[in-house]
């Protein structure tokens, strides 16, 4: 939990310190631009690399952002623990009450070892073809910012929803589990799975922009199916360690990969190199995101 908690702390800090001026982002995507010789010398292609926009939007989103991510980490680091004597495996979905009592600390570090590199391979990527000239490292600063607002914002929403306590971890009816795994706060509040949720992000945000910037390549399917099956991987393993139901895994899939789309989809430049659509909105539900999507 401290982990996850820094990690969005550290992730905001960057928001907020490295987004630079929407002028310095968003040039005209609709210059022309010479056949692409592979070469990494000479200017990029504009196809691919103001393929996202950043906005004046984005410096209201990003403290939007953070004040989810306040409420979220707050929400989640006071749930209280299980109580143990009353439960009760009929309480599950029928589709979860399988893994009641699973528990795997093997499976559990394998699914931290997925997880990490490929969250960390979108910018990986983004950064190494700004490296070989396929795109401006302004590109690749819009890509960094996007990417964390997309974390972050699908993180604490997260964190959100298992504050909510609507089941407890599969380990908790495990009686041989330590009673320390059992009894914490966040063993409390399973649904939905946060690495599920991460993993889907990050493999889809990963496979639509590479996309964005590659729309040529011959590899895009490979892209898919390998990202996917990371993330898939990750999901098994959570279930496989007592972490996660079904239910959770799949919800969490769900949500990440739609995060994962959404968010370069609506800073996905236009001709103008603005974003798509989104913005901050104030009306009778007072201060909130508003999200319009163009196809």
């Amino acid at each position: 939990m401290a982990v996850k908690s820094g990690i969005q702390a550290f992730i905001l800090i960057l928001l907020i310190a490295a987004h630079p001026a929407p002028a310095a982002i968003a040039t005209d995507p609709g210059e022309s631009a010479g056949p692409d010789t592979g070469m990494a010398a000479g200017p990029p292609r504009a196809s691919q690399a103001e393929y996202l926009a950043l906005g004046r939007r984005d410096f209201f989103w990003i403290p939007a952002t953070a004040l989810v991510s306040i409420q979220a980490n707050h929400r989640y680091r006071n749930m209280p623990p299980v109580d143990t004597g009353a439960l009760d495996r009929r309480d599950l979905w029928p589709t979860d009450r399988w893994l009641a009592g699973r528990y795997s600390p093997a499976a559990a570090l394998a699914s931290d070892m997925i997880i990490f590199p490929l969250g960390a391979l979108p910018m990986l990527l983004s950064a190494w073809d700004a490296r070989n000239g396929r795109q401006s490292w302004n590109s690749t600063i819009a890509d960094a910012v996007v990417y964390a607002e997309a974390i972050v914002f699908s993180s604490s929403l997260d964190l959100l929803v298992r504050s909510l306590r609507i089941h407890p971890r599969p380990l908790v009816y495990g009686k041989d589990v330590p009673s320390g795994k059992r009894l914490s706060g966040e063993a409390s509040g399973s649904f939905y799975s946060g690495h599920a949720n991460g993993a889907f992000l990050a493999a889809v945000y990963f496979s639509y922009t590479y996309g964005s910037r590659h729309p040529e390549s011959e590899y895009l399917g490979w892209i898919w199916a390998g990202s996917l099956g990371a993330a898939t991987a990750v999901a098994g393993l959570r279930m496989a360690a007592g972490k996660h139901y079904p239910s959770d895994v799949v919800v969490g899939a769900a949500a990440g990969a739609f995060f994962g789309w959404a968010f370069p989809r609506m800073h996905k430049a236009n001709r103008d190199g603005e974003a798509l659509g989104m913005r901050i909105g104030w009306d009778h539900l007072g201060l909130h995101p508003q999200v319009s999507l163009r196809f």
